[in-house]
């Protein structure tokens, strides 16, 4: 579903819930458990759930295989954050289970959807929470943790306590979370975004500061400056993330042409971003992932050939 309704749908409030309880209805059957035994708590990445909006479910993220010489059909997968970091971790007994929860029916009803990825997050207990564009929706768009209508920018910044004390609840849990504040995305208006569900620079300003503030006064929170890496992507600089060098003139785009969205590399990168971030809470632990485009693709496809009902290559008769 196209972030481009959200102007007509915020005017009609039926349509909104209906679509909020659908988000829920597919969160909740999208084929991840919703619960798990709860043991003890375990290694920081033996059970991570991703959180968050379009941006965490993929949005546009699909990896493509070419036809061959003999003609045989395409494979292709959709990857979101929770796929790229299964497919960058080795297929190993002892691997990290990875949930994923994020929606790209935030926009819609940021109240009702944000509460239900919490609610099935903590049911399956996760040693580590990432909710890199979780915050996004609680100050961008037109409608309010009750569903009513954002209409001035102090509402947005009142909107965003409602996300942080969702948040709360995973740490008042004892599960750590890395949390992204909220980039500039005035260039995608008129895109995927319109100009009522955009905040000024003044209030994003205010709303990273007290998500700044937020994170350093809870130690169990780590702050990903997704604010300054999305400019840095757009502008297609050289970036260097948990060591690595990203180029784009290797990797190609790291931001969609919404404006919004990262590409495939750009997912890839802030992924790795992410796992440097987390591993702030377990320094001594090496991280089980390796962040290369090249091979999480490769995984991805291969995984796309194997699935049940996947079609067998057809040969073209000479």
């Amino acid at each position: 579903m196209s972030l481009r309704y959200l102007g007509r749908m915020s005017t009609v409030r039926t349509t909104i819930a209906v679509v909020a309880s659908l988000a829920c209805v597919l969160g909740a059957f999208a084929g991840e458990p919703t619960a798990a035994p709860h043991t003890e708590k375990g290694h920081l990445y033996d059970r991570v759930a991703v959180i968050g909006a379009s941006a965490s479910d993929g949005f546009g993220v699909v990896v493509k295989e070419a036809p061959g010489p003999e003609g045989a059909p395409r494979a292709a997968e959709h990857l979101n954050l929770a796929k790229i970091l299964r497919h960058a971790a080795p297929k190993s007994e002892g691997a990290p289970v990875i949930h994923h929860y994020a929606s790209g029916f935030f926009f819609a009803s940021p109240g009702t959807v944000g509460r239900g990825e919490i609610d099935r997050a903590l049911k399956a207990h996760p040693t580590l929470v990432i909710a890199l564009d979780y915050l996004f929706w609680w100050v961008y768009g037109t409608v309010d943790a009750s569903g009513e209508p954002m209409r001035d920018e102090a509402a947005r910044v009142a909107n965003l306590e409602s996300g942080l004390a969702q948040l709360d609840r995973v740490l008042a849990d004892g599960i750590p979370v890395v949390v992204g504040d909220l980039p500039n995305m005035r260039d995608a208006t008129g895109r995927v975004l319109s100009k009522a569900q955009v905040p000024t620079a003044e209030t994003l300003a205010t709303v990273n500061a007290r998500i700044a503030e937020w994170v350093g006064s809870r130690p169990g929170a780590r702050l990903f400056p997704l604010a300054s890496l999305h400019q840095a992507l757009k502008r297609g600089e050289r970036i260097v993330l948990a060591g690595e060098t990203w180029d784009p003139a290797k990797w190609g785009r790291f931001v969609q042409s919404d404006e919004l969205h990262p590409t495939f590399a750009g997912a890839v990168a802030i992924a790795s971003g992410i796992a440097e971030r987390a591993r702030e809470f377990d320094p001594e632990s090496p991280t089980p992932w390796r962040f290369d485009p090249d091979a999480i693709r490769t995984t991805a496809l291969q995984q796309a050939r194997e699935k049940p009902g996947a079609s067998e290559p057809q040969r073209i008769a000479p």
